[in-house]
């Protein structure tokens, strides 16, 4: 009988935030240098060991947009197989509690109204959840 070792998947558990601010809400476009260069996203990044995904989100939104957040809602997890890593999105709508953005990461960013949202070139995994957010909506009304 021969073995095969099967090397286990990466699984990446990325919290990110939906941010609203005055009816909009915050798009992010990744660097040209990253995975998916140039494509949108809700900022966000890695669950780091020993974090839960509400304390992940708050430094990753401190890092990437030195600002601070309020978590408002979670939506429901997302998930993207990519063969040898799968992304597990963890989606939170968010306020700002502090107002005065500086990029660290990401090309731009746009404040959209929510129904512009599927204009951009969006991540396919931020593609769920931005499906998660109008689901989110159509009940809020």
């Amino acid at each position: 009988m021969i073995e095969v070792l099967v090397s286990e998947k990466l699984v990446v558990r990325v919290p990110c935030a939906v941010i609203e601010h005055n009816g909009k809400v915050l798009a992010g476009q990744r660097s040209a240098a990253l995975s998916f260069p140039l494509q949108w996203e809700f900022p966000g990044g890695k669950l780091e060991k020993g974090e839960t995904d509400e304390q992940a989100l708050f430094r990753e939104i401190m890092e990437e947009l030195n600002v601070e957040i309020e978590i408002i809602h979670k939506l429901p997890v997302t998930s993207k197989d990519q063969g040898w890593r799968e992304i597990i999105l963890v989606p939170f709508i968010c306020r700002l509690t502090t107002l005065d953005i500086t990029l660290t990461e990401h090309e731009q960013i746009l404040w959209l109204d929510p129904e512009e949202l599927p204009t951009l070139d969006w991540t396919e995994a931020d593609l769920n959840v931005i499906q998660n957010y109008y689901d989110y909506l159509s009940v809020k009304k």
